[in-house]
């Protein structure tokens, strides 16, 4: 799920000088960069009832994919195993389904 427009501005844009943020990852400056959920926007509306800046990072597309389907993972892993409690549960997997994904899933079922 996306930002609201409102939302998405304040995330992706200086405040002061009205220009696109650049990726806070890789540091590229995107025309048009992604204002990205660090924790699920479903997961954090259940908890905290609506969605707030504080819970978006503007990265590029690729930075973006990263963060998605391995840094979240990786990180959830990591704090788990260091004995963190109460993790976001959208970050103990990859949350996007890719081609290759379902390619494999088609494969299991036969």
């Amino acid at each position: 799920m996306a930002f609201n427009q409102g939302v998405k501005k304040l995330v992706v844009r200086d405040k002061k000088t009205g220009e696109h943020l650049p990726c806070v990852m890789c540091g590229t400056g995107y025309p048009l960069p992604d204002a990205v959920h660090i924790i699920d926007e479903k997961e954090w509306k259940d908890k905290l009832g609506q969605d707030s800046k504080i819970n978006g990072l503007p990265l590029c597309p690729n930075c973006h994919r990263i963060f998605d389907e391995v840094f979240r993972p990786y990180l959830y892993r990591a704090l788990k195993k260091f004995g963190c409690n109460g993790l976001p549960t959208s970050w103990s997997k990859n949350n996007k389904v890719t081609v290759t994904d379902k390619h494999f899933d088609i494969e299991k079922d036969s």
